[in-house]
């Protein structure tokens, strides 16, 4: 059965990609859905970060505007409302925050 396995979803840690290579060398390991996403939000979230602390000098406060729009920065563009389009628009509209876009 193991020759039919041709591709092994998992999460990023490197001791399950080596198990899958050992114990079942042809098949592709991948990364899962949940998981790219997360990799993805938390790596949105340091740059958020990294520019909210270069352009304030401070971490993020409830009136700057890449601390309220992050869980906005975090939504599909196909889900966000007028609302949350009109957030985003404001904070790229600085240049300072392009990194994030």
């Amino acid at each position: 059965w193991r020759d039919g396995v041709e591709v092994v979803a998992m999460d990023g840690f490197t001791g399950f990609k080596t198990a899958a290579a050992e114990e079942l060398p042809t098949a592709v390991p991948v990364m899962d859905p949940f998981h790219v996403i997360r990799l993805a939000g938390e790596g949105l979230d340091r740059c958020r970060q990294r520019v909210q602390q270069h352009t304030l000098g401070h971490r993020g406060r409830a009136g700057d505007p890449l601390y309220r729009a992050r869980r906005t920065l975090q939504t599909g563009a196909d889900l966000l409302t007028d609302t949350q389009r009109a957030r985003l628009d404001t904070v790229f509209a600085a240049d300072e925050h392009v990194q994030v876009e």
